[in-house]
């Protein structure tokens, strides 16, 4: 047994306090209450369905196109009279996402619509419910009353999810089934699920390092397999070699070139208030770059004609590019140097704490960062009301963690000003970025105060996932999946 393990055993030694369960009518009602929202939420997605908004026409259009004509969506509508009419196309995704969606594109599209929107909602509620029964060392049963409130800090940011009908929803899901099974020794599902992620979105591949840096090679290498057989093998079956080479490198030229921080600060596309990430943000902070709507990846809608700045400065893009560069890279050394301990030594209190900053580091590092994409800190979130309650909310770091969360809950306020002020000035500054930084903080606060004192949180004393035989955690032994 290793030193910090000792102390940790030393600082349990008073007994420990299996927190009540909530009374039943409690959980009867924040379980109704998830169901309002579950059925608000379907509501708006049914109703862009049926308007046929963007992001889902996109993906819905993808997969039809790989049917009609067996190739990758060229980002144009082929009208009956032989006219040619562009549009938006999924050309920062994988062909992965095409593919799957053949398996709805081939109905009619509202009906395809709307099965999507009954998924999306079912894995939503999965991804609460186990986020609520395996993360939060609460009673397990009182997932509906510990995961209502992280869940409305940020409802406005599930609103506009489920108003484009996006993607992100399933890509929480598998991150969320990805830790849950590790906790609970299933490495190879867990690889498989993050396989999966990947091919989805390319950031999750973030989550790939962090197990890395955990020791979990096993995990890695299947999800890495699965990444490669459910990726560019199955395109190469299915597009033949020389086709299917052509697809990436058209997708390296405009997703990984073009799309990436540099890229996109350089060409100075994806600049407008959307934009969140850190390269659009500072560009329109340090450079004359104009926040007014531009939609560069949908030609349909026209640009806003009246440039509208925040500018503090007049750096040239390539300046900003660089700084940008050396933000980001320092941000991940600091990662890498924080969660550089391997799981074996870490209670699951650290370990659930590193997770949720890795999936919020997803945020930081995205370059086209929107408001949907902001569902993925639910996972901090949930783990910050956690953290405060097993903590005490009267410590110190209780109140940074509020004061984040109250943080993140202004950012969507600050959304809503849209209506009184008639303007996105608030987006234009980046502060949903800022958000993101502000959830951060308590995040890496709480893991060097853990690494100081590995019992600064209490213990998960119900039974716990890692097992899988009923026993409660125990603060004398490591971890089940400790030992992979």
């Amino acid at each position: 047994m290793n030193n910090s393990h000792a102390a940790e055993i030393h600082a349990y030694a008073q007994p420990l306090v299996r927190p009540r369960e909530a009374p039943r009518a409690i959980r009867r009602v924040c379980l109704a209450a998830f169901v309002l929202i579950g059925v608000y939420l379907a509501l708006i997605g049914a109703i862009f369905i049926n308007q046929q908004w963007p992001d889902f026409e996109y993906f819905y259009k993808g997969g039809a196109w790989l049917l009609e004509h067996g190739g990758l969506d060229r980002g144009v509508d082929l009208l009956p009279g032989g006219q040619v009419v562009p549009r938006g196309s999924l050309e920062w995704y994988l062909p992965f996402t095409s593919r799957m969606m053949t398996l709805i594109a081939w109905l009619p599209y509202k009906t395809a619509g709307f099965i999507w929107v009954a998924l999306n909602v079912a894995a939503m509620f999965t991804t609460v419910r186990l986020i609520g029964r395996h993360l939060m060392g609460l009673p397990p049963r009182d997932w509906p009353v510990t995961m209502l409130l992280p869940f409305l800090f940020l409802i406005v940011f599930w609103h506009w999810e489920y108003k484009l009908n996006q993607i992100d929803n399933f890509t929480l899901l598998l991150l969320v089934v990805t830790f849950v099974h590790w906790q609970q020794g299933h490495h190879k599902a867990a690889g498989l699920w993050l396989g999966l992620a990947v091919l989805l979105k390319l950031t999750p591949g973030l989550l790939g390092l962090w197990f890395v840096l955990k020791r979990q090679f096993r995990l890695v290498g299947v999800a890495a397999l699965t990444f490669v057989l459910a990726g560019p093998v199955s395109d190469l079956i299915v597009f033949g070699p020389g086709p299917a080479m052509d697809e990436y490198r058209i997708w390296a030229r405009k997703a990984v070139h073009r799309a990436s921080h540099r890229g996109l600060v350089l060409a100075q596309v994806e600049m407008d208030w959307r934009n969140q990430g850190l390269g659009a943000v500072l560009s329109r902070w340090l450079h004359q770059t104009s926040y007014a709507t531009r939609f560069d990846n949908e030609p349909r809608v026209p640009a806003s004609p009246y440039p509208k700045l925040v500018n503090v400065a007049h750096l040239t893009p390539e300046a900003i590019a660089n700084i940008v560069t050396v933000v980001l890279g320092l941000s991940l050394v600091g990662l890498l140097v924080l969660a550089r301990r391997p799981a074996r030594v870490l209670n699951p209190w650290q370990l659930r704490m590193e997770w949720a900053l890795f999936v919020l580091a997803m945020l930081w590092f995205m370059p086209v960062m929107r408001r949907y994409h902001m569902i993925w800190a639910l996972p901090a979130m949930a783990l910050l009301a956690a953290g405060i309650h097993h903590v005490g909310w009267r410590r110190r770091w209780s109140i940074l963690a509020l004061s984040a969360m109250f943080t993140v809950v202004g950012s969507q306020i600050a959304l809503i000003s849209k209506e009184f002020i008639g303007t996105n000035l608030v987006e234009g500054y980046g502060i949903i970025l800022f958000a993101v930084i502000a959830a951060a903080v308590p995040l890496v606060a709480i893991l060097l105060w853990l690494a100081r004192n590995p019992a600064a949180v209490s213990p998960d004393v119900f039974p716990t996932a890692s097992t899988g035989d009923g026993r409660a955690d125990d603060p004398t032994r490591e971890p089940a999946h400790a030992h992979a």
